[in-house]
């Protein structure tokens, strides 16, 4: 039997950079502020990668700071992206390694709700003769295991944190 802790007045947001990320946490703003809550923004840098061949070169020791420095510019970005260059004090910042699907349902636990972004098209024409496409991994192990409601955004409209800035 799993025990829920109690919700702590947040809501959750699970982001990886895309556009969806940043409509994610434009939403989840907007419903934290409605809401009297906070937000808590988790960028997950999923470390699985294949077992190196044998003629392949052994990470470096300083790889893990270049990650980190990569992973900590894309949280920013996105939340710079969403919310202006002075995010409110309510939104906490996590860069967080793992899982992406198992750190965001750990850090569900107690969440008034996890919000997460969609890149996935729907609607459109011609949408009604084509099947329904379905979401990615992690919203779907998320909507399946999550210890509170889940909401999916789809972006719209929204640019890339991380295209150039001529590209926008």
């Amino acid at each position: 039997m799993t025990t829920r802790t109690s919700p702590t007045r947040r809501i959750l947001v699970g982001i990886d950079g895309s556009p969806a990320s940043v409509a994610a946490v434009r939403w989840a703003a907007s419903e934290a502020q409605l809401r009297g809550m906070r937000i808590h923004v988790v960028y997950v840098r999923d470390q699985r990668v294949p077992a190196p061949a044998h003629y392949a070169p052994l990470p470096r020791a300083d790889d893990s700071y270049i990650g980190r420095s990569a992973g900590e510019s894309t949280l920013k970005a996105v939340v710079r992206e969403a919310l202006g260059p002075e995010p409110p004090a309510a939104v906490q910042m996590e860069l967080a390694d793992g899982l992406p699907s198992r750190v965001l349902l750990d850090r569900a636990d107690g969440a008034e709700m996890l919000v997460l972004g969609s890149m996935r098209p729907s609607g459109g024409p011609g949408a009604a003769l084509q099947p329904r496409t379905p979401l990615g991994p992690v919203a779907r192990d998320c909507l399946r295991a999550a210890p509170c409601p889940v909401v999916v955004v789809r972006s719209s409209g929204v640019k890339s944190v991380a295209e150039p800035a001529h590209a926008r």
